[in-house]
């Protein structure tokens, strides 16, 4: 694999994590092209050390970590800014590749010499051509007494084995996040009903609740996005047109997250998500939720919803200034990038960048819900290559790309069959292995076709005799034909 560039010194621009890990990356790259003695190997090695030390925050190590897929310093999540993110890939890759999932530093390095932290960059590099790259690189670490770094194979030992209370607290914490993460969730799924009943009234309405919750939705985005996911996988009948707008506010928060959007502008975007199809209150019911294919006069009452959406958010009690950032998106959302869709507007005028990612979020909540219309539903890694064969026409083919990689290959909720027999949803991505074999909640069938929790197991496990894979996936497909609701088992 091949290192980018980087810079001469890291440590004006960067956080001290930023900074070494930045280090680390030149070390590797320049070690294959120089000798020992020469300046630019010399500078390099004395600005890791460096680095070392601005990181090590008084304590005796440094800890870098590699868990989901981010980086960790000192237990401190290392911020993913746009301008480091391919870096982050890189590594992320490099390490990966070596099964390698982080390094415990001396976080003094003075009396280790250039030749020492030399051997050890040119072991990492070289670890790869070996069948279990972590072992060889520690035995070729002892075999030459470098005893000032110790290799991680395994992420969770960034939390101490021996520290049980600790374990149980975090375990705590996580129940009290997903239970405030479920609570905000209904609580704004309930204040887009009120916006939407009112308005269908005729009565005026205050969007203060909704405003609050969006903004406390940020807070918890920002804790556990993880639960973010998995919430958006709850779908129902009968409040379709609420549960959608609420899990497309979800998953455009997310994916505007991932792309650098600031914290004020997540939540006018989670706003924007929450009324974006406030203008399907005013069209019948019987075309909503019509059997078979519309004719074009019903056709053409559903293309009104988006400039009906507009129209409601201009008509909501308040302030001028965020009606302005929330209508535009709503009205945009059905154009399409390729300006194919509806409404027809002139292409000299771009389609907003909070138009495009409900775009992306609308269609991949949608064709993954079950309909009463519809005889099946596309499970969530299918719905993802659907809309990967319209990229660039339909979609915005930059977000797009990083909304797949954020959902990864096996998106949250996706039920897998297995080859042992069992089946289960996805979680998360693997620790080891990413989102190709990612951690799996085992769901148990009884005899009246009802599920309850099995165990949580990581599909990148081996059998340790053979060191084949223990499961693997023949087949994924909807929790809906098995009436599954998968936030059930998720939080």
């Amino acid at each position: 694999m091949t290192l980018q560039p980087v810079n001469d010194n890291p440590h004006k621009d960067n956080p001290p994590g930023i900074a070494l890990l930045q280090e680390i990356a030149r070390l590797i790259q320049i070690s294959q092209l120089y000798d020992d003695n020469n300046k630019s190997i010399i500078d390099a090695v004395h600005e890791f050390k460096q680095a070392i030390q601005a990181s090590c925050a008084q304590s005796r190590d440094v800890a870098l970590h590699i868990v989901n897929g981010r980086f960790f310093i000192q237990e401190e999540k290392l911020p993913l800014f746009r301008k480091n993110a391919k870096l982050f890939n890189h590594m992320l890759q490099f390490f990966e590749k070596r099964s390698i999932y982080g390094f415990h530093f001396d976080a003094d390095l003075e009396a280790v010499t250039t030749n020492e932290i030399l051997s050890f960059v040119r072991f990492l590099n070289l670890s790869d051509k070996y069948d279990n790259p972590a072992e060889w690189l520690k035995t070729e670490l002892k075999k030459n007494d470098i005893k000032w770094l110790v290799v991680i194979q395994d992420s969770t030992s960034m939390f101490h084995a021996d520290s049980q209370e600790s374990e149980f607290k975090r375990s705590e914490a996580l129940v009290r996040k997903r239970e405030t993460a479920k609570k905000a969730y209904h609580y704004s799924l309930n204040s887009v009903k009120e916006v939407a009943e009112k308005l269908h009234a005729g009565k005026e309405t205050s969007i203060r609740k909704s405003v609050r919750m969006v903004q406390r939705m940020v807070d918890i985005i920002a804790e556990d996005e993880a639960a973010f996911f998995s919430l958006s996988t709850i779908r129902m009948y009968d409040d379709y047109t609420f549960i959608h707008s609420l899990n497309v506010a979800l998953l455009a928060m997310s994916l505007g997250k991932q792309i650098g959007i600031e914290r004020k502008m997540l939540a006018k975007l989670g706003l924007c998500g929450l009324f974006h199809d406030l203008g399907k209150i005013e069209i019948p019911k019987n075309i909503l939720n019509k059997k078979g294919k519309l004719n074009d006069l019903e056709f053409s009452e559903i293309k009104k919803h988006s400039i009906n959406s507009a129209l409601m958010i201009l008509k909501l009690k308040t302030d001028k200034y965020r009606k302005v950032h929330l209508f535009v998106s709503p009205f945009e959302h059905h154009i399409r990038y390729d300006y194919s869709g509806y409404p027809s507007v002139n292409r000299k005028h771009p389609i907003s960048l909070f138009g495009r990612i409900l775009t992306i979020v609308d269609v991949y909540d949608a064709i993954t819900s079950p309909r009463i219309y519809r005889s099946t539903t596309m499970s969530p890694d299918k719905a993802l290559g659907l809309m990967l064969a319209d990229s660039g026409k339909h979609f915005d083919p930059v977000l797009l790309k990083v909304f797949v990689n954020m959902l990864g290959v096996y998106p949250a909720g996706t039920l897998l069959i297995m080859d042992t027999g069992e089946m289960g949803l996805v979680q998360h991505c693997s620790e080891k292995s990413g989102s190709t074999r990612p951690n799996v909640q085992l769901l148990i069938q009884n005899t009246k076709n009802q599920f309850t929790k099995g165990k949580l197991i990581d599909l990148a496990d081996r059998n340790p005799k053979t060191g084949k894979f223990i499961r693997n996936i023949i087949k994924t497909q909807h929790p809906a034909k098995f009436g599954i609701q998968p936030a059930k088992f998720l939080l």
